[in-house]
């Protein structure tokens, strides 16, 4: 399962718009333990700073897939654009999303 965090507030530097990150985008075998990982702060070093900076976060997008497709997802570096709370046309319900 690939999977899109959608963090509730940037992490990074505000002076600096291309300094931030508001997604995370990841895969997992067992969605909800790698989930649970995120929220104790193991794991992806960006989840232990948001929250560190008391950032909270939600699952914004699923897909069926593994590791390539979320390589492939990674290599667009266009994490909003498939963020459907971001970007309204990313609702499309596309096969194999959830």
């Amino acid at each position: 399962m690939v999977y899109l965090l959608h963090f509730a507030r940037p992490l990074g530097d505000p002076s600096n718009p291309r300094g931030q990150a508001q997604h995370y985008l990841g895969s997992a075998d067992d969605l909800e333990a790698r989930l649970e990982r995120h929220r104790q702060g193991n794991g992806a070093a960006i989840m232990r700073a948001a929250l560190a900076a008391g950032i909270t976060w939600e699952v914004a997008r699923t897909w069926d897939g593994g590791r390539d497709l979320e390589r492939k997802l990674k290599r667009q570096h266009n994490s909003p654009r498939l963020c459907p709370i971001c970007n309204n046309s990313a609702r499309w319900g596309g096969k194999g999303e959830r």
